[in-house]
């Protein structure tokens, strides 16, 4: 399985060894707060339980990093993540 940065329609995906798409994440940003706007996650059923969101969520955390981006958790999956590991993100994450 590789992961996939797509910076044009703003989102990252995993695809499997037969080059379908099994998960993705999807995002906006604002450069004028220098925000990442966490949007949804979607894993293929099959594909669930292997923590492909989480991967996808830790790609977006090191993108967000290297351009001194901020994460807003709008998705379900993004505020229960946050929220579970707040001390090791807090100084990245910003909760509306």
């Amino acid at each position: 399985m590789k992961i996939i940065h797509d910076e044009q329609n703003f989102k990252f995906y995993i695809l499997d060894n037969e080059d379908m798409e099994v998960a993705e994440l999807l995002y906006s940003i604002d450069h004028n707060d220098k925000s990442i706007k966490l949007k949804s996650t979607w894993v293929e059923e099959e594909y669930r339980n292997q923590n492909l969101a989480t991967t996808l969520t830790e790609s977006l955390v090191d993108y967000a990093i290297l351009n001194d981006f901020k994460i807003v958790p709008i998705c379900s999956f993004g505020k229960v993540f946050f929220k579970r590991y707040r001390d090791k993100y807090k100084d990245i994450i910003f909760f509306e």
